[in-house]
């Protein structure tokens, strides 16, 4: 499993300004958006330490025909 953080510098419109975002992410998904390195490296512990994979499990499942 990857984790990785991602900066993130635009322009927002909005606020006239330029605008950093930091994205923290556990393999193909994004699980934290937040403003500073700071709090992105602290959610990186965070999720790193107790990530769980999730993962979908078909309880029931049945073709019928529909006359």
């Amino acid at each position: 499993m990857k984790f990785k953080i991602e900066k993130e510098t635009r322009w927002d419109v909005s606020k006239m300004d330029i605008v950093t975002k930091y994205f923290v992410w556990a393999g193909s998904q994004c699980l934290a958006l937040v403003d500073t390195e700071e709090e992105a490296l602290v959610m990186y512990d965070k999720i790193k330490a107790s990530y769980i994979k999730g993962e979908t499990v078909v309880i029931k499942e049945e073709d019928i025909e529909i006359k």
